[in-house]
């Protein structure tokens, strides 16, 4: 990553660093639908648990450490969320008629299917 990438990636985190403590604050006094709520949830677990796997990474890369069982723990996170984000999904379509974008993720759970059936 160039410097100045590097710098705009370091102030884009600083400044969502920023806005997730104020919506932290404004959050604790609201009400908040539920599902929202769990998909904000999720999300940020998602991303704290991909800046872990980040820093991770570079910790042993600077220690010339293998970072080769790092790959796998993202992945597993990756299954992880993606199987949340599934049963979230169906237990949504049971509960609403709304079908947009449905063709484009049942073609990519098929290529995920071939993807399995061929290990």
């Amino acid at each position: 990553m160039s410097h100045a990438g590097k710098d705009s990636l370091e102030s884009r985190l600083k400044k969502s660093t920023a806005d997730l403590l104020d919506l932290e604050r404004t959050l604790v006094s609201g009400n908040i639908d539920v599902r929202v709520l769990r998909e904000f949830r999720d999300a940020v677990d998602y991303v704290r648990k991909a800046a872990w796997a980040v820093q991770e990474w570079q910790d042993r890369q600077s220690k010339s450490h293998d970072t080769s069982t790092v790959l796998p723990l993202l992945m597993f996170e990756r299954i992880r969320r993606a199987t949340q984000l599934c049963k979230v999904i169906a237990t949504e379509l049971e509960d609403s008629s709304a079908a947009e974008g449905i063709p484009e993720l049942s073609e990519a759970i098929e290529a995920l299917q071939r993807r399995f059936a061929g290990r």
